[in-house]
């Protein structure tokens, strides 16, 4: 029986208060949904045989984590699920070579059949490096690893020692690439910079785990445009500003919570415009009753820039399944039936951005409900875990038939 190993970084439910209260700046809530969907995807089909070496992804100490060692401890992610939280020392840089450390030790430790795939969640070289170093001792053991951001266009940090840091670790990533057996990605255009050819590869661009949906709100009397998510300037946050300094209406509000690099521009604007709310960083439990009030939800992310075409915004998905109308641009990496449950803004412009808005919350609210369960019984019936992680365990399933019969 094969046996299944998810090497990641979630946020265990022990811990997660904890994490939460450690943690300035950006909290990876984001990679942590995601990462929870997978698993409880996979349950449906490796059940017991499947283990959690789990090492969080955290800032580091002591900027933006106020603790310079996590803790070592068990916990299930099920009932009867032996899984792991491995520390490491979190200082910055060191935490690499760490997190390298600690997870070929306990990766070691928990093989114990050569019948193993081991499922590294996301390119993050201290795993792939402990994965590759345990194949090498255990040339059965195979590896799988999932790809929901390409390192070239994930740091917006331009100092010299950064780009040092990247070119090395692009140069090592470039060589441990070659060792991995199979790959999921977020965007179908991701198979050409990871060179995959001929291995095996599925896309499963995002996951919605559905945890409640008996939460019912009331739309908010004013016509509310919310954002959530990561504050990038990247990411077109500033388009959306630009764009709701055009409406005049004083019953238009405009919500927006996350943090990031645009922040300071935000609250300057919210301090001169008294209809932008800005909440800061909630958890998703908060974000998602902020979701259900709204009129409708803007994801104001354009197609400029190489790093479109190689990401989906998971936002998207968590948009569309919340009920509430989505508007956005047509990004590349978003598949092309998306575009059906959604409005679209076809200028890539402050001012086109503002027309689509306009147009959208002038609707009857009934029209607006109407769109929005639409979409949310696509994301429901169709993004759930355990229909995107059949797409995985075919993957694996022939591979694993492959490696059998050799």
């Amino acid at each position: 029986m094969v046996k299944l190993i998810f090497l990641g970084g979630l946020f265990p439910n022990e811990s997660r208060r904890e994490i939460e209260s450690k943690s300035t700046g950006v909290i990876q809530y984001a990679a942590d949904a995601l990462q929870w969907a997978i698993v409880t995807g996979l349950d449906n089909y490796y059940s017991q045989n499947f283990k959690l070496v789990n090492l969080p992804y955290i800032g580091s100490f002591p900027k933006r984590y106020s603790d310079l060692k996590t803790k070592t401890f068990k916990f299930s992610h099920i009932k009867g699920a032996n899984d792991i939280n491995v520390g490491f020392i979190n200082l910055p840089i060191y935490k690499l070579y760490s997190r390298f450390y600690q997870a070929k030790k306990t990766l070691k430790k928990v093989i114990d059949n050569d019948n193993t795939i081991i499922i590294i969640y996301a390119i993050h070289t201290p795993f792939i490096k402990a994965a590759i170093d345990i194949k090498k001792n255990n040339p059965s053991v195979k590896i799988c690893l999932i790809v929901p951001d390409l390192p070239e266009f994930m740091d917006d940090d331009k100092s010299f020692i950064r780009k040092y840091l990247k070119n090395i670790e692009k140069g090592l990533l470039n060589k441990y690439l070659k060792e991995i057996d199979s790959f999921v990605v977020l965007s179908d255009y991701m198979h050409l910079p990871l060179q995959i050819n001929n291995r095996p590869w599925v896309r499963v661009e995002g996951i919605f785990e559905q945890k409640t949906d008996n939460i019912v709100l009331e739309k908010e009397p004013f016509k509310t445009i919310l954002y959530t998510g990561t504050l990038a300037k990247r990411y077109g946050i500033l388009n959306l500003l630009e764009a709701f300094s055009l409406i005049k209406n004083n019953d238009y509000r405009l919500w927006i919570c996350g943090d990031g690099d645009a922040k300071e521009e935000l609250e300057l604007m919210a301090k001169e415009d008294s209809r932008i709310k800005y909440f800061g960083q909630l958890s998703r439990e908060e974000v998602i009753k902020l979701q259900k009030k709204a009129t409708v939800l803007v994801n104001p992310r354009i197609s400029e820039g190489e790093f479109t075409k190689y990401s989906f915004p998971s936002k998207t998905m968590e948009y569309l399944a919340s009920g509430t109308p989505c508007v956005l641009y047509r990004l590349q990496g978003i598949p092309e039936e998306y575009f059906d449950y959604c409005y679209m803004s076809e200028e890539e412009t402050p001012l086109g951005l503002y027309k689509t808005i306009i147009s959208v919350c002038e609707k009857e609210q009934s029209e607006l409900n109407e769109f929005g369960e639409k979409a949310k019984r696509f994301i429901l019936e169709n993004k759930n875990p355990e229909i995107q992680c059949k797409k995985i365990y075919n993957m694996l399933s022939k591979f694993e038939l492959n490696e059998n019969t050799k």
